[in-house]
């Protein structure tokens, strides 16, 4: 059973819509990590003390319950608008009521405690969905009616749900943990590492509500306070009290960005919302007349710039991203990158940097884009029954163009309907030819059974050659370790209808992993587009940054770990490859 990780958001970090894609990336990074989450959320900022004044002005005194039912449209607006902007990143999540999970409130309707939830009911909608999204605030009384947590319910929500479920719980805020002053107004605030309840009743009170507070005493219930997707946070419920060590004012990583296409325009939109993790130093491009918007370059040599902390790889192709990758990870720099051919094809070159706590190329995008395929597997690795199988459709451009052939569109057509919706490659031929999916099927090996498959040596058809009754097809990865062998293949498959597979809509991947006990784990997500594979790149990032200001590795995902040490790793040279990628023309 996955751990569950309940997350609050609260109106200090989501003060408007334009915030959601921090929650995202939160979500995600616990989402990857194995976990089921349950996101609870608060009103945007300033919304409901707009809400409480209209509830007044309409209902007075008289109608207490009419007033919360009013007062909570504020945190089902959030988390309804988080939900869309999961989906939007490829991202499977459901929002659940308050009733639908019998969250049962005590006391007044502008001020009741929660009592009782239906357990069975989240682990039925976690069934469904990874990602269950709840509007915090308020629960319902005996008669089904609408009653509110109190200010700052949220956090009750949180550490009560938390309690209930034997999940842990970390609330979100605008600092990175509990102060013994205000960091916003002193220069001199210091920063708990660890809280005892003693000292958190004291100093914590304006950061968390009292009420929720003290109920996590009462249960004993520890839980973390801090910034989302940071390194950083203060622990309370601990033993004793332990201060953050004094800091010298660490910088931001620098970032190179090689590609402002479809990912890497995503990938740039979304590291600007983390200017004190994260800085662009430069980004490369192909053409600068394309970007009138943004500062670009054209000098490749950037990637070996002794300044640069991090290299992300979104040219996409082959020969020129891996002179790029090569050369930056020879000068010492972390890559990260979504680029499966480039990895898949110098395998024997790379693989020496993607192990290890210290490792230096990140590609969990490579495969399954949001979907947390690599992840998944190596945390698999640490279970008694290993993998007997996979079988896994993941191509998104294929699942698009399958669909469209269905419906009567011609292989143009439905090429075309593929590049509109950013699913596409410029050149479409080597998804359409089942080599992409070989290449993500290798690395799948590698990460599931420890021994690498070439992708060429896979046998692979392909849809190019398909005929125009696609219906019911899908383009099916295979692989599958029978004693000392493993057996792997890429083909179209006829899917049984309302099967798994056969649900499968238009990009979304999908994935069967069979472990030797018989049990058989499922994955679906969006494997394709803009933002499910800038978002699993931000997820690797994420991973860097907080390794690179902690010193500690990030459990449990290290990407093909144990075949990484394979005997036939070449590790890079840096001899020639720093100095040739001057010469390179874009």
């Amino acid at each position: 059973m996955s751990m569950i990780e309940v997350l609050k958001f609260g109106s200090s970090v989501l003060r408007t819509a334009d915030e959601l894609p921090i929650a995202v990336d939160e979500i995600y990074r616990h989402w990857r990590s194995g976990c089921r989450v349950l996101a609870v959320v608060s009103a945007f900022e300033g919304v409901t003390d707009e809400l409480i004044k209209e509830a007044a002005d309409l209902f007075g005194c008289d109608c207490p319950a009419a007033a919360a039912a009013y007062i909570a449209q504020g945190e089902h607006r959030t988390g309804a608008q988080l939900v869309a902007s999961l989906s939007r990143s490829g991202i499977p999540s459901r929002m659940v009521e308050p009733h639908e999970i019998g969250l049962l409130a005590q006391g007044s309707s502008l001020d009741s405690s929660p009592a009782w939830v239906d357990v069975a009911a989240l682990e039925r909608f976690w069934r469904d969905s990874p990602i269950l999204v709840l509007p915090g605030f308020y629960g319902v009384d005996a008669d089904g009616r609408t009653a509110l947590f109190g200010r700052g319910g949220s956090d009750m929500s949180a550490l009560f749900l938390a309690a209930e479920l034997g999940g842990r719980c970390r609330l979100l805020k605008d600092v990175s943990g509990v102060f013994d002053e205000d960091p916003a107004g002193s220069t001199h605030a210091h920063r708990y590492t660890a809280l005892s309840w003693a000292t958190a009743i004291d100093v914590a009170g304006p950061l968390i509500q009292s009420k929720a507070l003290s109920f996590a005493q009462t249960r004993a219930l520890p839980f973390e306070v801090g910034r989302p997707n940071e390194h950083s946070y203060t622990r309370v419920g601990h033993a004793h009290d332990e201060w953050a060590a004094p800091t010298s004012g660490a910088v931001p990583l620098r970032v190179v960005l090689l590609g402002c296409g479809v990912v890497g325009r995503g990938v740039y939109e979304l590291l600007k919302r983390y200017p004190q993790t994260f800085e662009i130093s430069h980004v490369v491009v192909r053409d600068v007349a394309n970007y009138t918007d943004i500062k670009a370059t054209t000098d490749l040599s950037v990637v070996v710039n002794d300044s640069v902390d991090i290299v992300v790889e979104c040219f996409g192709g082959e020969e020129l991203a891996y002179t790029l990758i090569a050369a930056a990870l020879a000068a010492g720099k972390c890559v990260v990158t979504a680029n499966k051919a480039v990895v898949a094809a110098h395998w024997a070159q790379l693989s020496s940097y993607a192990q290890g706590s210290k490792r230096r190329l990140w590609y969990s995008a490579a495969v399954g884009g949001v979907l947390p395929v690599l992840e998944t597997f190596e945390m698999l690795a640490t279970r008694q029954s290993p993998v007997r199988g996979i079988r896994a459709s993941i191509n998104g451009t294929c699942g698009v163009v399958l669909d469209a052939r269905a419906e009567g569109k011609t292989l143009h057509e439905a090429i075309a309907l593929a590049r509109s919706g950013g699913f596409c490659e410029a050149d479409p031929a080597r998804d359409l030819s089942g080599r992409d999916s070989a290449d993500k099927l290798a690395l799948m090996i590698n990460a599931a059974f420890g021994v690498w498959l070439a992708p060429e040596t896979i046998p692979t058809r392909g849809i190019d050659d398909m005929a125009e009754n696609s219906k019911g097809y899908k383009l099916v990865a295979r692989a599958r370790r029978d004693g000392q062998y493993v057996t792997a293949s890429v083909a179209p498959e006829l899917q049984q209808p309302q099967t798994f597979f056969d649900q499968a809509k238009g990009a979304e991947n999908r994935i069967e992993i069979e472990l030797e006990s018989g049990e058989m784990i499922k994955l679906c997500g969006q494997g394709a587009g803009r933002w499910p594979t800038a978002v699993s790149v931000m997820g690797d990032l994420h991973a860097v940054a907080r390794w690179h200001f902690t010193r500690v590795p990030e459990p449990p995902y290290c990407p093909s770990a144990r075949a990484a040490a394979s005997r036939n790793a070449e590790p890079l040279q840096a001899s020639d490859l720093s100095h040739s990628i001057v010469i390179i023309s874009a």
